[in-house]
């Protein structure tokens, strides 16, 4: 009996058969004329896996030793990736560990003078990212402003009247105010005296706020209040007047972002009425008497919650009229959802 072990390729494929076995004996069978080529041959015998079995244990071994070789070779791939791998995770955690560490400044003449930097540094990002609890989380240009900062198109009064800190809280954060009284004495005085008798505890509601110009507010949240505050004398206007002097030479505008006045309509109208300037102004705002600034808001913390201030109503708020009868009443809530008030105002802080 003869049993086909490999040939040129698999049954019923045709082709010439290469090699035959019996039980005892090894012999070739041409098929055809034309022989197998020997390479061929064996290399589809080792790939069918009939090589080793029709060669007997010299096959055997030789695929035994390929078997141990690979292994061996993988094993040797194997821990040699895994020592790249651990040297770049050591490395990695190396530089990540130099990049987070401080290191110490070091002891020598410079040492003072670096040192002082960053306390600079440090006050002047507490003073505005964190909560203003007086004079001392402020800078010195903060406190007294001048003309070469790319807020002011002129250089303020002299600080020779006291300056007041004061914290107003609001429905959408916490608005800090510097009130200069020298700026504007008389104007600067009326609205701490709102403060200290407790007036914007009322519920004062932010009643006309218009996007990148001003918000008006002032009238009580209690009607009977507004009848405490008879119209002022205008103080002198720092800021230059007129339609030639709404910007200056460095392109700075009259009213900027964070002023404090007050509405006024006309010679000596203030009253209970103030804006806040939601952005630079060259029209209208401190170009008369009655518009003249008394104080600004001051601090990171205050001028992200003046971006936060709702706008959407403009100039369609709750009219006045209609406040000055009711105040902040459920009404006016109900029918202003979205309209944001002043909820108290304290002084914190004073500096002679």
């Amino acid at each position: 009996s003869f049993q086909l072990v490999h040939g040129y390729g698999s049954w019923p494929r045709r082709g010439p058969i290469c090699h035959m076995t019996t039980t005892d004996t090894d012999f070739h069978i041409a098929a055809s004329s034309r022989r197998c080529p020997r390479e061929e041959t064996r290399g589809k015998a080792r790939r069918s896996g009939a090589w080793p079995q029709a060669h007997g244990h010299s096959g055997s071994s030789r695929r035994r030793r390929r078997i141990l070789h690979r292994t061996a070779r993988w094993r040797y791939l194997s821990a040699l990736n895994l020592l790249l791998m651990s040297l770049s995770m050591a490395f990695i955690f190396a530089l990540y560990a130099g990049m987070t560490r401080r290191r110490p400044l070091a002891a020598s003449a410079g040492t003072a003078e670096a040192s002082a930097t960053a306390e600079k540094t440090t006050r002047k990002e507490n003073s505005r990212g964190g909560i203003i609890r007086s004079f001392a989380d402020l800078e010195e240009f903060e406190i007294h402003p001048k003309a070469t900062s790319s807020r002011y198109m002129v250089d303020p009064p002299k600080d020779t009247l006291p300056i007041t800190l004061v914290l107003c809280s609001t429905t959408k954060g916490n608005l800090f105010a510097l009130v200069h009284e020298s700026w504007a004495p008389k104007g600067a005085r009326r609205f701490l005296e709102m403060v200290d008798s407790k007036y914007f505890n009322s519920k004062v509601a932010l009643m006309r706020c218009v996007r990148n110009f001003i918000c008006q507010f002032g009238i009580a949240g209690e009607p009977q209040l507004n009848k405490l505050f008879k119209p002022l004398e205008d103080d002198p206007n720092w800021l230059p007047e007129g339609p030639t002097h709404r910007t200056n030479d460095k392109g700075v505008k009259r009213f900027n972002r964070g002023f404090l006045a007050y509405a006024g309509g006309g010679k000596n109208s203030r009253t209970n009425q103030l804006i806040l300037a939601l952005g630079d102004n060259e029209r209208l705002g401190g170009g008369s008497p009655w518009e003249v600034p008394w104080g600004e808001i001051i601090g990171e913390e205050s001028f992200q919650t003046l971006s936060k201030i709702h706008t959407g109503y403009g100039e369609k708020g709750p009219s006045q009229g209609r406040l000055r009868k009711e105040g902040s009443s459920k009404e006016i809530e109900r029918d202003f959802p979205k309209l944001d008030y002043i909820l108290n105002c304290n002084i914190i802080d004073k500096l002679s």
